[in-house]
């Protein structure tokens, strides 16, 4: 039974403790993740040898989908015509009086100051988890100096590589990431530190950071299921708001759910918004789920296209987890980038890719994780509410999101079920005969099951033996279908069940 406070439309807070900020998906604030099932902590006595990161770009101004900012624009002109129609009439009344005065304020995809503080702090905390211990900094050390960019023996290492799209938000979240990571003492520039390869956003340049463009197959059958599941969840929001409008204004499920969007991304471009407190906890859950919809089915187990779309980033992993340049490609990967050592190197202490949130989301598909699936045919979207479910993108993917893929060298004598929350010093364990090396994924400060990702069914609390991943990665390639899912008369017309046709 619900809570008398999830029936009334809340403030940040609501009576019941209902944080609407949360209930975003996509759009959501940075938050690490509550958990996947599985302990949080460090490996005690392992060394932390390498860690590749994949990143979502951080706050931004909307983009031109119809599902977000196009609705958002529309319900703006609507509003402003009424009123320049109605120069003697109020707009809204009441919770909706504030229309007489309220003015569109959003532009188009640019990153937002907030999202740059976003990525410099994410930067920053990697330093703080993981670059101190890569870099085995040692005691006093407050942050990046060139002086830790080493081999264990002393001599210099070249001049790291990091990796984004050329796409303005994506290259700006980088770039602020970077910062966050290498310190930028006394505000200075840190782009002596680094080299930042920037792979085109473009149809139809193969790129595994922005997947899509070279990859035309089916994307849009979440698209579809969340048309049906808006028009269904507002009814209750058109009709209560609905009677603070003039009649003729004609309120409609899209106006709703522009509405909604306009509370998060005033929110995040404003600091706060009047939109915010007219909707319920179970309208928010609403609006979440829909965004889950959409995305399940265009990016994840739902999509024709899912595992197609990620695949590439997974075998890039696999690469340099190997150690290998990668010459030929039949996915989405673009071997020009990846097939020399300046601009996809190997034995680097950490990578960072910087991406979308639907990669982050395909990548997950394509290694198959079973966490996150929710049915054999996708997520519904002839409910009236929101299901329960697992794939959750306010977890999953938010602004500044990251998934972590660890590289842990352990003795084999030691127990992984044994996780302290730090590590103070970095073992070197590279004398020890008897070691494993493991693979742990982490999104957004969360250990992942590894259930469904072949090699790795047994791991022990998300540690999977690297030599594991590597021998199942062809049966993903295979899994993936990508040249039959791309380019191929594939007709589905509604969601799948494991990401593939």
């Amino acid at each position: 039974m619900l809570a008398l406070g999830a029936l009334e439309p809340t403030a940040a807070t609501g009576a019941s403790g209902f944080d609407y900020t949360t209930s975003w998906g996509s759009l959501s604030p940075y938050k690490d993740a509550e958990g996947f099932n599985l302990p949080k902590g460090y490996p005690q006595g392992c060394e932390l040898s390498q860690v590749h990161i994949l990143h979502r770009h951080a706050q931004r101004y909307p983009t031109s989908s119809p599902l977000d900012g196009i609705g958002m624009v529309n319900f703006a002109g609507k509003v402003a015509n009424y009123s320049k129609a109605h120069p003697n009439t109020a707009v809204g009344k009441g919770e909706l009086g504030f229309l007489s005065t309220w003015a569109y304020m959003l532009s188009r995809d640019l990153l937002l100051t907030i999202g740059a503080s976003t990525e410099a702090t994410a930067g920053a905390t990697f330093w703080t988890n993981y670059g101190r211990l890569l870099y085995r900094s040692g005691p006093g050390v407050a942050g990046w100096n060139q002086s830790l960019n080493v081999y264990p023996n002393g001599t210099a290492r070249p001049t790291p590589v990091f990796r984004t799209t050329s796409q303005a938000r994506i290259l700006e979240s980088a770039r602020w990431w970077l910062s966050g990571f290498f310190g930028n003492t006394g505000a200075n520039s840190s782009y002596d530190q680094y080299n930042l390869v920037i792979i085109p956003e473009i149809e139809p340049f193969n790129n595994t950071l922005a997947s899509y463009d070279s990859c035309p197959g089916d994307e849009n059958e979440g698209n579809k299921d969340v048309v049906t599941f808006v028009n269904k969840y507002t009814q209750a929001a058109i009709a209560r708001l609905g009677a603070l409008l003039p009649s003729d204004f004609n309120l409609t499920a899209s106006d709703i759910l522009a509405m909604q969007n306009l509370c998060a991304y005033e929110y995040a471009a404003l600091g706060a918004s009047a939109f915010c407190s007219l909707f319920t906890e179970q309208e928010w859950e609403d609006f979440e789920y829909h965004i889950d919809l959409q995305f399940y089915g265009d990016y994840g187990f739902g999509s024709p296209a899912g595992r197609a779309q990620g695949i590439g980033y997974v075998l890039e992993l696999a690469a340099r987890l190997n150690a290998q340049l990668i010459t030929s490609s039949d996915t989405s990967i673009n071997y020009t980038y990846d097939n020399n050592v300046a601009q996809f190197p190997l034995h680097q202490p950490f990578y960072m890719d910087m991406t979308h949130d639907d990669i982050i989301v395909s990548v997950l598909t394509a290694l198959g994780l079973d966490y996150f699936k929710y049915g054999p045919n996708g997520l519904p979207g002839t409910v009236d509410h929101a299901p329960k479910r697992s794939f959750d993108l306010n977890h999953i993917a938010p602004f500044g999101a990251r998934l972590y893929t660890e590289v842990w060298t352990c003795p084999n004598s030691v127990s992984l079920d044994n996780l302290a929350p730090v590590i103070y010093q970095n073992p070197n364990v590279s004398s020890t005969s008897n070691s494993t090396s493991y693979i742990r994924f982490v999104l957004n400060g969360a250990p992942l099951p590894m259930d469904g990702l072949l090699g790795c069914e047994n791991s022990a609390n998300g540690f999977c033996p690297v030599r594991n991943f590597t021998s199942g990665i062809p049966s993903l390639k295979g899994d993936a279908m990508y040249q039959y899912t791309c380019f191929g008369n594939v007709t589905t017309g509604h969601q799948v069940g494991d990401g593939h046709p």
